[in-house]
C-alpha cells in the first residue's frame, strides 16, 4: 500500500458535509487537509502518517472521541483540537486532562477555526525551532511554474527585476492558495544568490530565545555549534512566512539590519555583517496588521518597496492545464501509477472559478486521482467542484482579504481596459467625475514610482 501524502490537518468528523466544509476552509488557507468519518479510519491514517494537527469530533459512530485522544497523541499527532456540538463542562474537562490543545463549539466560524489551527501548529513548531535542522531550506515547488498567461508573464518579469537587485527586501502578497512560498523560492533563484533560502514560521518565534535564533548569542552559539538564522542565510535569503505574526522587537531589529547590513547578537560588543536578503510573506491585509499594531511601520514599508502580488488562478486561466498536468505527473510519481486527464476534465477545470487557487486545484485533482483506477483517464465529475458555502459570490471572492484601495485600483484599471482606455467613458461607467478618475490614476502612478525608487 502506498503511503498517504503528509498532512497538516486531519479532520475526524462523521458528518460528511461538515467535514468537507472544514477541509475547504483549511485548504483555501493553504493547509494540506483531509477528512475521515470514523475513529478506526483516523487511527489508520495517523499510523501511516501523523498529521501536525487533528480536528476531532467527540461523537463518532465507532466510539467516543474523548477516549481516543491519548491513543491518537501517542500515535504521533502533533496537536488535537476538539470540535464538539456541545460545551458540556465534564466532557471539556476530560478533553483538557487528556491533553487537547483547544476546544471549539459547533458551528465553528472560519476565522476561529484557522486561528486555532495556526496556534496549534505554532505550538508544535516551538519544539522544532530549537533543533539544528531548523529552519528548513526553501525549494521550488508546484507554484513556481511559469505559464503563458499575461498575469504569469508579468509576475515572472517582476521577479526577475527584483531578483537582479539582490540583496534587497521584498514583500509577497496575494490571495490564500496562490503558493506564495514557492514564489519566494523563485525570487531567491532569480537573484542568483550563492547561499541558500531558508523559511521561518514567524508565529513560532517568541521571546528572547527567538531573538537569539535570529541574531545569535555570542556566549552560547559557538560552544553549542549553533548558527543564527542570519548566519545560515548569509549569501542567501531569509523568508519570513506570516510576517505580521513576528514580534515587534524582531521586526525593529530586522529593519535596522536591512538598512545597515549588520546585526548585533546577544552579549556581543560589535555587530556582524551579513549579506542576506529579507523577504516577507504577508497572509493578511497589511492595513489591518498596521492599524492593529502587529506590523512595525518602518519595517513594513522597507519590505514593501518591492511588493510582489501573486495573481490568483482566475487571472491565469490559460495556465490551468499546465498546473493540472503537472499535478497529475507528481501524483503518478508519488503513487507509482499512470493516470492522465481526460479532455472533459480539462474543460471542467478551465470552467471552475478556483477561489482556493493552486492549492484548491491540487487538492481537487488528488481527490479525482484517488477515484480513478490505475491506467485510466481522470474523467469529469461535477461532485468535485463544490460551490462556496460562505455566502460570498464568485464575483467578489477574489477581493476578500484585500485592502479597499487595492480593490478600487483593480476596478478602475479593469474598467479602463474594457473601455479601450477611454477615460470619459470609463468615468461614466464608474459613476465618478473625470477629475476624480485622473486624480486616482495620478496617485497610482506616484505610488508605483515611490515603490520603484
Amino acid at each position: 500500500m502506498n503511503e498517504q501524502p503528509a498532512l497538516d490537518v486531519l479532520i475526524v468528523e462523521d458528518d460528511v458535509a461538515t467535514a468537507t466544509a472544514l477541509q475547504r476552509v483549511l485548504e483555501r488557507a493553504e493547509f494540506k487537509a483531509d477528512n475521515v468519518q470514523t475513529l478506526s479510519e483516523a487511527i489508520e491514517r495517523v499510523e501511516q502518517s501523523p498529521p501536525a494537527v487533528l480536528l476531532l469530533d467527540l461523537s463518532l459512530p465507532d466510539g467516543d472521541g474523548v477516549d481516543a485522544i491519548r491513543n491518537l497523541s501517542a500515535a504521533g499527532v502533533g496537536q488535537i483540537i476538539v470540535i464538539s456540538g456541545t460545551d458540556d463542562a465534564e466532557r471539556t474537562r476530560r478533553c483538557l486532562q487528556a491533553g487537547v490543545f483547544d476546544f471549539l463549539v459547533k458551528p465553528a466560524q472560519a476565522r476561529d477555526l484557522l486561528l486555532a489551527v495556526r496556534r496549534a501548529d505554532a505550538h508544535r513548531r516551538k519544539s522544532t525551532v530549537a533543533t539544528r535542522d531548523y529552519p528548513p531550506e526553501l525549494t521550488l515547488g508546484f507554484g513556481a511554474m511559469e505559464g503563458k498567461s499575461q498575469a504569469s508573464q508579468d509576475l515572472f518579469r517582476q521577479l526577475r527585476q527584483v531578483g537582479d537587485k539582490a540583496p534587497c527586501p521584498a514583500l509577497i502578497i496575494g490571495q490564500p492558495g496562490v503558493m506564495k512560498d514557492d514564489v519566494a523560492a523563485l525570487l531567491h533563484q532569480f537573484g542568483n544568490r550563492p547561499g541558500k533560502a531558508y523559511v521561518i514560521s514567524c508565529a513560532s518565534e517568541t521571546g528572547q530565545q527567538a531573538v537569539d535564533r535570529f541574531f545569535g548569542n555570542a556566549e552560547s552559539d559557538e560552544a553549542n555549534g549553533i548558527e543564527s538564522y542570519l548566519k545560515k542565510a548569509d549569501g542567501g535569503t531569509l523568508v519570513l512566512d506570516d510576517v505580521s505574526t513576528l514580534s515587534l522587537d524582531i521586526q525593529q531589529r530586522l529593519k535596522s539590519f536591512m538598512i545597515s547590513g549588520k546585526a548585533l547578537s546577544s552579549n556581543a560588543l560589535t555587530p556582524t555583517k551579513y549579506n542576506c536578503s529579507i523577504v516577507g510573506i504577508l497572509r493578511e491585509p497589511a492595513e489591518a496588521a498596521l492599524t492593529e499594531g502587529r506590523l512595525y511601520d518602518p519595517f513594513y514599508y522597507t519590505l514593501a518597496k518591492n511588493t510582489i502580488r501573486v495573481p490568483p488562478l482566475v487571472e491565469r486561466k490559460e495556465d490551468i492545464e499546465l498546473f493540472a498536468r503537472r499535478a497529475v505527473d507528481q501524483l503518478n510519481r508519488v503513487f507509482d501509477s499512470e493516470k492522465s486527464l481526460s479532455t472533459e476534465m480539462l474543460e471542467q477545470l478551465r470552467g471552475h472559478y478556483w477561489p482556493g487557487n493552486q492549492v484548491e486545484l491540487k487538492n481537487t485533482l488528488l481527490t479525482a486521482y484517488r477515484l480513478t483506477e490505475d491506467g485510466d483517464e481522470i474523467g469529469a465529475d461535477p461532485t468535485l467542484f463544490v460551490e462556496s458555502d460562505s455566502g460570498v459570490s464568485d464575483q467578489i471572492a477574489p477581493f476578500i482579504g484585500m485592502a479597499f484601495k487595492d480593490v478600487e485600483e483593480q476596478l478602475i484599471k479593469a474598467t479602463l481596459q474594457a473601455c479601450d482606455n477611454n477615460k470619459s467613458q470609463s468615468a461614466k461607467v464608474l459613476g465618478i467625475s473625470l477629475k476624480t478618475l485622473y486624480n486616482r490614476l495620478n496617485r497610482y502612478e506616484e505610488e508605483q514610482t515611490a515603490v520603484e525608487d
